[in-house]
């Protein structure tokens, strides 16, 4: 039996994006509730105040609130390419789901001031943003392989780079278990320079490589309202730059 396809501006397309939007707006509030005031006596100073946790809490808050915000970043964008959410996206999606509904916890865990000197705390962690981050991939996957979205070279080009975010946590991983977990919450900094980095290349690549297929990769015949073949794809960088501009610097955008 084919699975039910539901058009851009049905009533149940809508629904199913608000779904997606309410489960990103629940765990990203999630995170601050799981914080723990400090007692009275830690607000007596500087020093008592850092003393009490709080801070490494408010870190993984911080960390989590941009990374979880990003995700919906990156969910937005592609849904907004997407023509209907069928059975399978719709299934892509809530797998994506379970992974950020995951991440309060996953983030409680690692700002428990008794265990800051265990490396599997931050293991736990790293995997499950590796996780949603591949998942989060996926369904640009399933879009494409369904034939609700398009699979232009520019897309390509930009989920390639969705694999760096994985790949720096994954690092993170062994340092964890070799230095401490405190070298391998530095490891994620890296994100400040990938994010800048992977924008520029992605930049240089849509000016310089047309976004056509092999079919029309020879040069035009002249024409003279004909666009010049430089002039093509300069719509395309501009536009990338601007979506990066607005973009955090912990995942490239799609």
């Amino acid at each position: 039996m084919a699975s039910r396809s539901y058009a851009r501006g049905t009533t149940e397309f809508d629904r199913g994006l608000t779904f997606f939007d309410a489960i990103f707006a629940v765990a990203i509030t999630l995170l601050i509730v799981s914080i723990e005031p400090p007692t009275a006596e830690h607000w007596a100073s500087w020093d008592a105040l850092a003393g009490s946790g709080v801070l490494d809490q408010l870190l993984a808050f911080t960390i989590s609130f941009f990374v979880i915000a990003n995700f919906w970043k990156v969910n937005h964008r592609l849904m907004g390419q997407v023509s209907a959410l069928d059975g399978a996206l719709l299934n892509a999606n809530i797998v994506a789901m379970f992974f950020v509904v995951v991440l309060p916890f996953t983030t409680a865990a690692m700002s428990e001031a008794t265990l800051d000197t265990q490396p599997l705390p931050v293991v736990v962690y790293a995997v499950s943003i590796i996780c949603a981050s591949l998942a989060q991939h996926m369904i640009w996957v399933v879009a494409v392989r369904r034939g609700l979205t398009e699979d232009s070279a520019a897309a390509r080009r930009r989920s390639a780079f969705t694999f760096v975010v994985p790949a720096v946590f994954a690092l993170s991983i062994p340092v964890a278990y070799l230095f401490g977990p405190d070298p391998a919450r530095y490891t994620w900094l890296l994100l400040l320079l990938t994010g800048p980095v992977t924008a520029a290349i992605q930049t240089r690549m849509a000016a310089r490589d047309p976004d056509t297929s092999a079919s029309d990769a020879r040069p035009p015949t002249p024409h003279p309202q004909a666009p010049h073949p430089r002039r093509k794809n300069e719509p395309e960088a501009r536009s990338l730059r601007q979506e990066r501009a607005s973009d955090s610097l912990f995942a490239p955008g799609r």
